[in-house]
């Protein structure tokens, strides 16, 4: 003789944290509106991996009178101390904390092995293949001419984008070009036949907080059959780039402008970070 109010489903979130974890913040909400009576879910891990967030979600709802039923452990919030609670939530964090090393040790074994990136401009990702690309003919010509229009005809980055708009081409994700887009492939060492791992770390599988590694600790696979720019193009790439986004200060000292934005505005189209060209 229940009514069903809702089912509350964050799919494919970690329950780690509560914080993007919309439909369950709506089932607190819809819980403190007077809405709900009665939460039914599968395990203590449903409701969170982090024993503070589960504990801080259940001391609430309590509160509200709202009863809580964990089908697995045949456990109901307001019969059960908070000491079991609090041992069955530690339980599911630490299951979490386990997933988080495999996770981490897997991306280790593949990076170690070359692993490429599943979507990257002037390659076909190979299906079923974590280590592979072919260089799509097409693609790659056009990753030619932007790395020709940089160094042997002076067009900067933004220029690139619009005369590549202008012919009609589209990334690999079928966005029009932008400057952040022609700067990542001209940055990408890809082209030379060099595949990148291990840039990054997560630090805390609890706050997703990532850490930038050592340039001495990143995993370098050459793969000669990927390259379609020559090394002494890249370096020169590298070379007009100093040059054109330095600027000097009153002393003589060079130094690199950095943009306050730089870190907040993401491209939606490729999730690139928002910079200016400092043009000479």
């Amino acid at each position: 003789n229940w009514t069903l109010v809702k089912i509350y489903a964050d799919k494919g979130i970690s329950g780690t944290s509560t914080k993007h974890r919309v439909e369950l913040n709506q089932m607190l909400t819809d819980s403190r509106a007077g809405k709900i009576d009665l939460i039914i879910t599968k395990s203590v891990s449903r409701l969170a991996r982090n024993t503070l967030d589960f504990l801080t979600s259940i001391r609430k709802l309590k509160a509200l009178g709202i009863k809580v039923i964990f089908v697995n452990y045949d456990q109901t919030s307001s019969d059960s101390s908070e000491f079991m609670l609090t041992m069955l939530s530690a339980i599911a964090q630490e299951e979490s904390a386990n997933i988080s090393k495999r996770v981490k040790f897997g991306k280790k074994i593949n990076a170690e092995k070359g692993r490429v990136p599943n979507l990257i401009y002037g390659y076909d990702k190979i299906p079923g293949d974590y280590f592979n690309l072919s260089i799509n003919e097409t693609e790659s010509a056009v990753v030619k001419q932007i790395f020709d229009m940089y160094t042997e005809k002076n067009m900067g980055e933004n220029r690139i984008a619009l005369e590549l708009n202008r012919r009609g081409l589209k990334t690999k994700r079928n966005c029009k070009w932008s400057q952040n887009a022609v700067a990542r492939i001209l940055s990408n060492e890809i082209y030379i036949g060099k595949i990148v791992n291990g840039k990054e770390t997560v630090e805390d599988f609890l706050t997703g907080k990532r850490t930038v590694m050592e340039k001495e600790n990143w995993l370098v696979t050459v793969k000669p059959e990927l390259r379609i720019i020559n090394d002494d193009v890249f370096e020169m790439v590298k070379k007009i780039k100093n040059e054109r986004h330095t600027i000097f200060n009153l002393t003589g000292e060079r130094k690199v402008e950095k943009n306050v934005f730089s870190k907040l505005i993401k491209c939606t189209c490729c999730g690139a970070s928002f910079r200016r060209q400092v043009r000479s």
